[in-house]
């Protein structure tokens, strides 16, 4: 299972620039290995050095995927506590792998699934289960999105989708991101 989180966290998308025309001007843009959205290329992190025509080159990774990346690997320790306490809990063998948790991260833009705020400095997201564990649900890659402390806090065991609708914050896109997530993420691991 590891080696299968690791293998897709190279990239699963190509990277390729396209060349977009907007009044007369061409715009590079350059698909995200992670992400797989085209963003200008100064939403890429220039590597040090030149090409051998003396041209700047860019990372194949946007900054947003780099930066989750980077930032969470940091934080790889308090992932081996989530997983401890998930056991403490009474989850014999939580599969969530910590590569498996930042393809979650990337795949929510670094945002809360369930209101879309960005973490300031000094915390971070949580790992919300939408199926909660008191009613079942696993510590595997299609049940589990970021959340921040004040959402994850207020769901509690409720049903995700019950809580996301009475929320103030509640967006159907958002809601149809997680649901995409489940699909894809399903998919991926052979349609358990």
């Amino acid at each position: 299972m590891g080696t299968r989180g690791t293998k897709r966290m190279i990239g699963s998308y190509e990277s390729e620039d396209r060349v977009e025309r907007t009044g007369g001007v061409a715009e590079v843009l350059r698909r995200c290995v992670f992400c797989g959205e085209y963003k200008e290329l100064v939403e890429h992190y220039a590597k040090n050095g030149t090409d051998k025509h003396g041209e700047v080159v860019y990372r194949k990774d946007c900054k947003v995927c780099y930066n989750l990346r980077r930032g969470e690997n940091l934080h790889k320790r308090s992932f081996s506590g989530f997983l401890g306490g998930q056991r403490r809990r009474g989850e014999g063998h939580p599969e969530l792998t910590h590569q498996e948790w930042k393809e979650c991260l990337i795949f929510f833009g670094g945002e809360c699934a369930y209101c879309g705020c960005t973490t300031r400095r000094g915390s971070r997201l949580t790992k919300d289960h939408l199926t909660p564990s008191s009613y079942g649900g696993r510590t595997v890659q299609a049940n589990i999105v970021p959340a921040c402390a004040t959402c994850n806090s207020s769901k509690g065991a409720e049903d995700f989708k019950e809580w996301m609708m009475k929320q103030p914050t509640f967006s159907q896109e958002r809601l149809n991101r997680i649901f995409r997530w489940r699909t894809v993420i399903t998919a991926a691991e052979g349609g358990e």
